[in-house]
């Protein structure tokens, strides 16, 4: 999720955004929709049309079941086949299950895709809640003429290692996110979605960041080990 090394544009507008390993920044690249994604052994998640009364309700405390992960230009992602997404077209996710899980597959999903792929203001236009903090992104991405590079090496970002909730509604969910640094320590960054009445929606700060703060911590203790690689 985080880049492995180096910093950058982006890097500090996301937090989990895309940088080359040398820290230079990139051309931003026009929605690309046959974007390669490797592996594909996810199943067809619940269509979103399921009872929400039916679906498990409860804020995960361990790593959700039935979920398999696929690498997006070198960084895993999850799918779940009750949580969604129950669609992915031209990169972008949607029909996200309206439940903590759901809501977890969601924000790793949609900030993962952002991070990484060429189209990922695509995935901004219609996965990010319509909030000054997406205009304020989209006008620093403009400004800096950056993006992310069509096709990233190993080892340039680093992966999703685990979560833990910090609150959850039914029209918010607040969670930390870890993700692993090369040096073996960790990243921590809060996220938030808000369901807009059909869907999960990232959430922007009003700076235009995913997360208000970002610290390194030396263990994951305290969070839920979960991760694809």
């Amino acid at each position: 999720l985080l880049p492995a090394c180096g910093s950058g544009f982006l890097f500090m507008l996301v937090a989990y955004v895309v940088i080359s390993p040398t820290g230079a920044g990139h051309s931003v690249v026009p929605p690309h929709v046959g974007h390669t994604t490797r592996t594909g052994s996810a199943t067809a998640p619940t269509p979103r049309s399921v009872n929400v009364s039916t679906l498990d309700q409860s804020v995960p405390d361990s790593p959700p079941p039935g979920v398999t992960w696929q690498i997006v230009d070198t960084l895993a992602i999850p799918f779940s086949t009750t949580a969604g997404p129950a669609s992915v077209v031209g990169g972008i996710p949607s029909g996200f299950a309206h439940t903590p899980t759901g809501a977890l597959i969601a924000m790793a999903q949609i900030v993962s895709r952002i991070s990484v792929q060429p189209n990922f203001m695509a995935v901004t236009e219609t996965d990010v809640a319509n909030t000054a903090g997406k205009a304020t992104f989209s006008q620093l991405v403009a400004a800096g003429g950056v993006g992310n590079p069509p096709d990233p090496s190993p080892g340039t970002y680093a992966q999703l290692a685990g979560f833990q909730f910090v609150s959850y509604t039914p029209t918010t969910a607040v969670v930390q996110l870890l993700s692993g640094l090369p040096d073996s320590s960790y990243e921590v960054s809060t996220l938030t979605v808000a369901w807009d009445g059909t869907d999960w929606q990232l959430v922007f700060g009003p700076a235009g960041t995913v997360s208000p703060n970002q610290q390194v911590v030396s263990s994951p203790v305290g969070f839920v080990i979960w991760g694809g690689v």
